[in-house]
Parts: C-alpha cells; sequence; structure tokens
C-alpha cells in the first residue's frame, strides 16, 4: 500500500527499514493496545477475567495489523515530507538513523492512538478478543479511522494521502 501512496519516493532506504521493521513494530503494537486497555478502561489494574485473558496473549496474529502499518509509515513519509538523505557527521549510516526515526515515530504514533478508547478496543478485538467468525476487517476499519481522525489526514484511491479540510473554513 505504501508503494502505492508513493510511487514517485526514491527513497528507498526508509522503504527498506519499514519493511524490515514491520513484524517488529508489529509486535510492539500489540504491547501497545494492551497497555492502552489498563490506561483507559482499567488504570487501577483490578485483576478480572478480561485482564487475565489480555495478560495471557502471547501475540499472534500480527498480520491483522499490516494495513494499519502501511498506513502509519505513509503518514509518517507524508508528515517528514522532505526524507532525502542528509548528511550524516557521526559515523553512521542512514539506514541506522532511519531506524532510529522510523521505531521513535512509530512508538510515539501508537502511544497517542492507545489513548483512544476505539483504537484500543479495535486492536484488542484484532488480538485477544479474536473469534474465527469476525469480520476482522471491521475492527481495521475502525482502526484506521481512528488514525485518520488523529492526524487529520485521508488516504484517497487516486490522490494518494491528504490533509483533512478545515469545516470552519
Amino acid at each position: 500500500m505504501s508503494d502505492r501512496l508513493f510511487l514517485l519516493d526514491k527513497n528507498y532506504i526508509l522503504k527498506q527499514v519499514q519493511s524490515d521493521l514491520r513484524l517488529r513494530l508489529q509486535n510492539r503494537l500489540i504491547d501497545l493496545i494492551k497497555e492502552g486497555y489498563y490506561t483507559v478502561f482499567n488504570p487501577l489494574r483490578l485483576s478480572d477475567k478480561t485482564t487475565e485473558l489480555i495478560n495471557s496473549y502471547n501475540g499472534d496474529h500480527q498480520n491483522h495489523f499490516d494495513e494499519l502499518y502501511d498506513v502509519v509509515a505513509g503518514i509518517y513519509r507524508f508528515q517528514i515530507g522532505d526524507n532525502q538523505l542528509e548528511f550524516l557527521f557521526d559515523g553512521s549510516s542512514h539506514y541506522d538513523k532511519y531506524v532510529v526515526d522510523w521505531e521513535e515515530a512509530f512508538t510515539n504514533y501508537m502511544n497517542e492512538l492507545c489513548t483512544k478508547k476505539n483504537f484500543v478496543l479495535a486492536g484488542l478485538e484484532l488480538t485477544v478478543f479474536l473469534k474465527p467468525d469476525n469480520r476482522i476487517e471491521l475492527a481495521q476499519n475502525r482502526m484506521k479511522v481512528s488514525i485518520f481522525d488523529h492526524f487529520g489526514l485521508k488516504i484517497y484511491k487516486h490522490k494518494g494521502i491528504q490533509a483533512l479540510k478545515d469545516k470552519t473554513a
């Protein structure tokens, strides 16, 4: 999906970094969603059946977050705008710099989103409370709507990522 959003983007290093970190960051997202449950719904961390299920969840179903990961990766590329290579004077490679930058940005984005009730509920529905008869697209769409609302952006099929127009103007 991110290739579709940035057809002319030639920053192959960032694309590679985002691809290489996919599984690790999706696992981090699952951990942040679990932590978000406590922040939003159970700040006292009282133990019950729900918390036991959440605590015992081992992190399967990362693939349910593939499209969400691509959306967030695209938003990152949209927000940093000028992602041309820069001179690095500390001796590190551009790959290493992008690993640090992308991992930090993703974690910050998810920390913000995991304070939103609908995002956390949809994330738990895709992981801890996933049932074989669930339509995962519904939970995925709720997560995407939360992301678009949070960032004030929308993804259009032919125009790519666009900022939402201010309704007050």
